[in-house]
C-alpha cells in the first residue's frame, strides 16, 4: 500500500509541477511531429495532480 501511495504522490506531484511532461507521457503515441497541449488540458493535468497529491495525504494519514 506504502508503494501505491508513494507512485501516487510522485505521479501527482510530476503533474502538479510539469503539467507538459504528464501530458506528454499519457498521450506520445496519439500524435506524430511536434504537437503542444493547449492551456486548457495543461490546467486539467495540473488540477488532477493536487487531487492525486491531496488523496496520497489523506492515504498516509489513514495509514499512520
Amino acid at each position: 500500500m506504502w508503494l501505491f501511495v508513494f507512485v501516487f504522490f510522485i505521479v501527482g506531484l510530476i503533474s502538479v509541477i510539469s503539467p507538459t511532461t504528464s501530458w506528454l507521457l499519457s498521450n506520445w503515441w496519439r500524435f506524430k511531429g511536434d504537437v503542444d497541449p493547449s492551456e486548457l488540458s495543461l490546467v486539467i493535468y495540473r488540477i488532477g495532480g493536487v487531487i492525486m497529491i491531496m488523496v496520497a495525504v489523506f492515504l498516509v494519514t489513514r495509514l499512520l
